[in-house]
């Protein structure tokens, strides 16, 4: 019996359905203090701990340092993401490249390795894709982009709808589209200091005593530099 295309969508679309539900539940037990909302597809991605995957969010090829958290429906490819990081709904990490010096930017012209129904190339002609660099406490705002290759520096934030293509220095704010400096954090003393302190590497232990220090840089400075 041939089945109608509506009732094969609505079958394929279960079994993609179950089958998402399954790899969560995997990850759920091998993560048991991460928490992974439903929707969720990662698939080939390591995490520290305490980290939230929420609704719809695509992750694959990754390494997320603990703490970190993902808004709904973010898709992050090939990234080593640090500690403390808030990553917003709708960012996009590491969204691939194409080949642009050639007749067509149509990746079936250039990559045997491509999900696409139809190939013309038997072989890869060039790398689709580089691994984006993420520090520890970065934020970045809602629908940014963060280009393949990337590296983006401790404690910086990242406007929303903001397009970084280029590396981002710690303790900057960038935004726009390119993403430019629009200010630093802090005074190059106090970024300098902060980012030697090398928080995010503290025991939970450690943090817990003395989070109340985090409001005020100068306090928390003169807090952590005492012998």
């Amino acid at each position: 019996m041939i089945l109608p295309s509506f009732i094969k969508n609505i079958i394929n679309d279960l079994k993609r359905s179950l089958s998402s539900n399954y790899n969560l539940a995997r990850y759920k037990k091998r993560y048991p203090n991460c928490d992974f909302y439903p929707g969720a597809i990662i698939s080939d991605t390591e995490f520290q701990g305490y980290n939230v995957v929420f609704n719809d969010t695509i992750i694959d090829g990754c390494k997320l340092g603990a703490h970190t958290y993902v808004q709904k429906k973010a898709t992050i490819f090939n990234a080593e993401i640090g500690k403390f990081c808030s990553i917003a709904a709708y960012v996009s990490i590491g969204p691939g490249i194409h080949k642009t010096d050639g007749i067509s930017t149509h990746p079936v012209f250039y990559l045997q390795n491509t999900p696409l129904v139809k190939k013309y190339s038997d072989k890869d002609l060039f790398t689709s894709s580089k691994k984006t660099l993420i520090g520890n406490d970065v934020w970045i705002g809602e629908r940014a982009i963060i280009v393949d290759g990337v590296s983006i520096g401790n404690g910086s934030i990242v406007a929303a709808g903001a397009v970084v293509t280029k590396d981002v220095l710690p303790y900057s704010i960038v935004g726009g589209v390119p993403a430019k400096i629009l200010k630093m954090r802090f005074d190059e003393n106090i970024a300098s200091s902060v980012n030697a302190s090398a928080w995010w590497d503290k025991s939970e232990e450690w943090l817990e005593k003395n989070y109340r220090t985090f409001a005020d840089p100068e306090q928390f400075l003169d807090h952590i530099n005492k012998p």
